[in-house]
């Protein structure tokens, strides 16, 4: 087992033995449990950005799904407009991903680069075409939309 020497002011080492005393903890345990929980925690981001999507991308994609929804008043129009974008919405689950329209590859999901399925559903009035899932847009249309 390592043994580490750290240096720490005087007087916020102070406090933080009063809160082990008050813990009824050793200082060496509660540290313990700080290390361990800082080395999960770093493994779990590391996680989550290997699978993650690539930031610049995502706001290229966030642009070009907005300047696709300002010319789109239907589900096809905005099939025509983010096609003209390179881009295109597939089913994916409960919702959509935007995918590369040339290859099909998903990109994201609709919720990361622009509205999520649900408020594409409630502005466009009714499902994605050939969503394998339509008892969402029902759902989503039958809920009043809550203004906060």
């Amino acid at each position: 087992m390592a043994e580490t020497l750290f240096h720490c002011d005087d007087m916020l080492w102070r406090r933080f033995e009063m809160l082990c005393l008050e813990r009824d903890e050793t200082p060496g345990a509660i540290l313990r449990d700080l290390v361990r929980l800082e080395v999960k925690r770093a493994d779990g981001r590391k996680a989550r950005s290997a699978g993650g999507i690539d930031e610049r991308l995502l706001v290229r994609l966030r642009l070009l799904v907005a300047e696709a929804l300002v010319v789109s008043e239907s589900w096809s129009q905005l099939q025509a407009a983010l096609g003209k974008r390179g881009l295109t919405f597939i089913p994916a689950g409960g919702g959509l991903n935007l995918a590369d329209a040339e290859t099909g590859k998903p990109l994201a999901k609709s919720s990361q680069a622009g509205p999520a399925y649900m408020a594409l559903v409630r502005r466009f009035g009714t499902g994605f075409p050939g969503h394998p899932q339509p008892g969402i847009a029902a759902q989503a249309l039958a809920r009043p939309r809550s203004n906060p």
